[in-house]
């Protein structure tokens, strides 16, 4: 795949999630797809911040494996161990459809004696008239271990982008987590970001992808600014 992974937020986490670094990833699998890359968020209010490295490659045409490793700033330490997390993402629909479908499936290993986490996203894949792709993803999350929260923590993600002649891509993602299925929480209470994005395709199979996300609801941060660089052979 010779161009940026299209992808940001919460990457499968639960409500008491820190540094975003996840992504609205589509469903769409190149059998040539090899990848590297490296994303940071920084949250202005708390000065947190989370850098992620993670590194993908395709089985075939419809399968694609990505391990990923995360440090983020905690009170005692500015990089301690985050998680550990290997995905396997599954197209479902056939291609050069302009609907397109899949799943994926993350593990999760958490440091800090916190419960893992088991997470399956349904991921949709629009692309309409004048270069927009629409994406809707809903996933659900299973803590595993000591200190599991009961229920399925639910959350969506969603993105508009167009892109242009020039190989800029613009466009605006909105986040939702909004609590379990044993504990619905309400909507001030829940986690809603949004806020613009622009990705520029470099040379060399190169990618940038520059984002920030603001607080729609009490609960989420005020702002959290996000970097990613990727690397595609």
């Amino acid at each position: 795949m010779r161009s940026l992974i299209a992808v940001v937020a919460i990457s499968g986490a639960p409500m008491a999630a820190a540094q975003s670094t996840g992504g609205v990833f589509g469903p769409v699998v190149d059998a040539s797809d090899e990848a590297w890359d490296f994303r940071v968020s920084y949250d202005p209010d708390s000065e947190n911040t989370a850098l992620r490295l993670h590194y993908q490659r395709a089985i075939n045409s419809d399968l694609r494996w990505r391990v990923i490793g995360q440090v983020r700033s905690t009170e005692t330490s500015d990089f301690d161990p985050d998680h550990l997390t290997a995905q396997l993402l599954w197209q479902v629909t056939p291609d050069l459809q302009a609907y397109q479908s899949g799943l994926r499936f993350d593990g999760r290993y958490r440091f800090d004696d916190r419960p893992g986490q088991f997470t399956i996203h349904w991921v949709h894949q629009w692309r309409q008239v004048d270069h927009w792709t629409l994406r809707f993803i809903s996933g659900a999350t299973l803590e595993i271990g000591d200190g599991a929260q009961d229920g399925l923590a639910i959350q969506t993600r969603s993105s508009a982008m167009r892109s242009l002649n020039s190989g800029l891509k613009l466009g605006a993602e909105l986040f939702s987590q909004y609590g379990s299925t044993t504990d619905w929480l309400d909507f001030e209470e829940q986690r809603h970001e949004a806020g613009p994005v622009v990705v520029w395709s470099l040379a060399e199979g190169w990618g940038l992808y520059t984002g920030a996300l603001f607080g729609v609801s009490e609960a989420a941060p005020d702002a959290t600014f996000r970097v990613r660089a990727t690397y595609a052979y």
